[in-house]
């Protein structure tokens, strides 16, 4: 079943009528009160109890009492979970196709202040950690991330989380050397030439995380799907995902790379989190992309931290060697997060190699469970924030 987007919603003299009042329903009232201020907005709602309620001013009635006092009018299904339901319930009472649209909330982000984002994004951060989340007492790594994402983003953080912006930065603090040699930059995937591209490389967008395609062998692979794949990347907002401002300003496009032959033999990504320009603990992860993805924790002297977070990816029973080039790897980090108050800087040290990955601001979002949770209270710790607002 496929439904219209609220995008596509065009009112003349029309009322809307926002069929769920919970959280999602109040962030769909945002949307439609800011996108059409000069019409009336209903709620309906198959839960009796809040059938006697009011969300913002209006109304909240039974989807029946809706139908029979507003047949005209746009029906905008707010909630993730039950939109199917919603649909074949209305469809049934009479309205038709055209009537009916889906919310989404990111739909509305765009038009929410910065407040009200930390509000709504506050709400998601609770119901994972169980932990009450207070602007004013903010003490953990995660919490502050909650803060920063929102509030702390501006030019620079966005620049150096492009990843096709940030690779002429680093040139010029540390050298071309540390760069993965860029083959292409394509606005979109139509103006990719498959038939200048070597016989392997990688192709990402530069705009979010998890949008990498590894080509290994150009002959067998499906051009038109992968073409596809990217194109989809681009349409996505990765800001709309967890609230990382930082992205939002990022101009969306495909980079092609060089493929580095003994990074993809056996990998391991050298994550370190630096705060005003210190290593303070490294993240290894090996083989990032695979199902026996494995991860340790280490302290800024290496020694080995026991830590976890809710996200899959396990920790092995062995931890993991220290790499040769640390002390290189480091001082490169340390180097390109000065003057910063927090970044987690990503590198690749494969062979005698090291080469830049990323500057990560908002590592996970935020939205992640640690454990034990003292982890997540040193990392705060080290984390000098600004005034808050």
């Amino acid at each position: 079943m496929i439904m219209k987007s609220i995008k596509e919603l065009k009112l003349v003299d029309v009322k809307i009528v926002i069929f769920g009042a919970g959280d999602f329903g109040s962030c769909a009232y945002l949307y439609c009160s800011r996108a059409f201020p000069q019409t009336y907005i209903s709620f309906c709602d198959n839960n009796k109890d809040r059938q006697s309620e009011r969300i913002q001013g209006c109304e909240i009635i039974s989807p029946k009492k809706a139908v029979c006092l507003y047949p005209k009018a746009a029906y905008v299904l707010a909630s993730a979970d039950y939109a199917e339901e919603m649909y074949i319930q209305l469809s049934q009472m009479g309205i038709l196709d055209e009537q009916i649209f889906l919310f989404a909330k990111e739909e509305c982000y765009h038009l929410l202040t910065l407040d009200e984002m930390w509000e709504i994004n506050k709400k998601g951060y609770e119901q994972l950690t169980h932990r009450t989340l207070d602007k004013r007492k903010l003490n953990t790594y995660t919490e502050k991330m909650q803060y920063s994402k929102i509030y702390d983003a501006d030019g620079l953080r966005t620049r150096l989380t492009d990843k096709y912006r940030v690779k002429e930065w680093v040139k010029e603090k540390i050298g071309e050397e540390y760069v993965v040699p860029l083959l292409g930059v394509y606005k979109n995937a139509d103006e990719i030439d498959f038939d200048k591209l070597p016989e392997k490389f990688v192709l990402k967008a530069n705009h979010g995380c998890g949008m990498n395609y590894i080509v290994k062998d150009k002959e067998k692979e499906d051009i038109t799907l992968l073409r596809e794949e990217l194109q989809k990347c681009l349409e996505y907002h990765y800001m709309d995902l967890s609230f990382e401002l930082q992205y939002r300003e990022i101009q969306p496009c495909i980079i092609a790379e060089k493929y580095i032959e003994e990074f993809h033999k056996e990998s391991y990504d050298y994550k370190f989190f630096c705060f005003d320009g210190k290593v303070q603990m490294i993240m290894i992860v090996k083989n990032i992309e695979q199902e026996d993805a494995a991860r340790c924790f280490y302290d800024a002297d290496f020694h080995f931290v026991p830590c976890e977070l809710d996200d899959g990816v396990r920790m092995p029973e062995v931890p993991f060697k220290k790499p040769a080039s640390l002390e290189k790897m480091v001082e490169i980090a340390e180097q390109l997060s000065e003057g910063m108050d927090q970044v987690r800087v990503d590198l690749y040290a494969p062979g005698e190699n090291i080469y830049f990955g990323e500057m990560t601001f908002t590592s996970w979002g935020g939205n992640v469970n640690i454990t034990p949770a003292e982890i997540d209270y040193q990392l705060g710790s080290y984390w000098r924030l600004g005034d808050i607002r």
